[in-house]
């Protein structure tokens, strides 16, 4: 008995159990390994990585300089000749007594020359610091523009999350949708099989012809080929779910929502909502105010670099340029006005202020189309909605015509062909009915995403 359990808890520890998801499990791989969130975080991130840079703006620019020289000659080699030399010495009986020698003497002394070469090496170096005072307001529309990328890159991150959970909810439907259809095939296959024994007993005893016999062969054959595509499609959509989500693929991956036919389904209308104050909520309208507010600024960017620039510095220098240690501490100041400037400046505003008016048109155009969007979105809600009520209201009649079919060729008051008829048209009711509750599904979270009903 022990060695009974002992084996009972190996074998639970190495044969693992499979891998179930739900779709709100998918929802948050996806939200976490994607690649389009990720881009999108990184995206966000060097936007709050450029604000930060346009902040340093409002500080001090540091700048330090230094180099070093040793040149192969003088830089300055000058040679004077007959040089006039003003020697005068506050006791006047000298200065009588050299003018009087330089005058009988003087006829007798050589020209002089004299030759001054100077900085042959040296260094320079210095440390300024200048401090903005007045730039035309560009500092401060700038740390604006870049506050706006900012939540620009915020409501691009809640779009992209929007556009991965709808498409993971694609994919994960359409896996379940494919397995749906494989139990269609499954449940034929096992109505079929009965015929078979039954017609295939008739036919030993000489009731029915060969030619039933084979026609349900035939049908057989159809449906293998139709589980084969379904596996394979199944396989790949699985493939496609676990590469979007981030999941370990496993091909025994299972899903825990089902389609169970006849189960209600929730009716759309409880979801409806004003798509006119809806629309102010929506990521894609703020991105529309933020380009229109983006492009006012950039005008106003514009319109500074004409404006006078003040700055305030402070630097200290040094060299030994003359053999000899040199340091000074400055002040100054700068006042920097653009006047050639003006007249390209003027005809940039007015470009500008057509790029803004285009931001306009562009905002009141897409909000239009974005209400449209909302609107085909509920129109596409209701009708899949409807077509759901229709086909389970089909299916359940040609649930009752396969019945009736079936129990009139049993008694022998029709053919097998109208039973085979009967079954593919189950077969075909089912399949739109699981077409039709996916493509709800799937129609019904865009619009909530449409109207912030997440």
């Amino acid at each position: 008995m022990k060695t009974q359990i002992i084996t009972i808890i190996a074998l639970s520890i190495v044969i693992p159990l499979q891998a179930q998801y739900s779709l709100d499990s998918c929802r948050k791989m996806a939200l976490i390994n994607n690649a389009k969130i990720k881009n999108a975080g990184l995206e966000l991130e060097a936007a709050i990585q450029t604000k930060k840079a346009a902040y340093t703006k409002y500080f001090p620019t540091i700048t330090a300089m230094g180099s070093a020289f040793k040149s192969n000659s003088s830089l300055f080699d000058m040679n004077a000749n007959d040089v006039d030399i003003d020697v005068t010495f506050e006791n006047q009986s000298i200065n009588d007594i050299i003018q009087t020698l330089y005058s009988n003497y003087g006829a007798y002394i050589p020209d002089a020359t004299i030759n001054m070469q100077m900085i042959k090496d040296g260094m320079l170096g210095g440390v300024t610091a200048l401090q903005p005072i007045y730039a035309g307001g560009r500092i401060a529309k700038g740390n604006q523009l870049a506050k706006l990328g900012m939540e620009a890159a915020q409501y691009k991150c809640n779009l992209a999350e929007d556009s991965v959970v709808l498409q993971t909810e694609v994919s994960y439907w359409l896996v379940v949708s494919l397995k749906e259809k494989l139990k269609t095939i499954a449940t034929a296959e096992k109505l079929l099989d009965t015929l078979y024994k039954d017609v295939n007993g008739a036919y030993q005893s000489g009731v029915v012809l060969q030619n039933d016999l084979l026609k349900i062969m035939l049908k057989q054959n159809e449906l293998r080929s139709k589980r084969l595509k379904a596996e394979d499609g199944i396989a790949l959509a699985t493939m496609s779910l676990c590469q979007y989500t981030g999941i370990p693929y496993d091909e025994k991956l299972q899903l825990t929502d089902s389609i169970i036919f006849g189960d209600t389904v929730a009716a759309p209308y409880q979801y409806r909502a004003a798509h006119n104050q809806a629309l102010a909520n929506r990521d894609e309208y703020k991105l529309l105010n933020l380009k229109v507010q983006s492009e006012q600024i950039k005008k106003q960017m514009l319109v500074g670099e004409t404006m006078p620039q003040v700055a305030i510095g402070a630097g200290y220098l040094y060299n030994n340029l003359m053999e000899k240690n040199n340091t000074n501490g400055i002040i100054f100041s700068t006042v920097t006005i653009p006047v050639s400037g003006w007249w390209e400046a003027s005809h940039n505003i007015k470009k500008q202020k057509i790029q803004q008016q285009i931001a306009e048109n562009n905002r009141k155009d897409i909000n239009e189309k974005l209400l449209l969007q909302m609107q085909k979105a509920w129109n596409e809600c209701e009708q899949s909605y409807n077509q759901i009520i229709l086909s389970e209201q089909a299916m359940k009649v040609a649930s009752q015509n396969l019945k009736v079919a079936t129990d009139y060729y049993r008694a022998g008051m029709s053919t097998l062909s109208e039973v085979l008829e009967s079954e593919s048209l189950l077969r075909q009711c089912r399949n739109e009915y699981t077409e039709q509750f996916i493509e709800y599904k799937i129609y019904l979270t865009s619009y909530l995403q449409m109207v912030n009903n997440k």
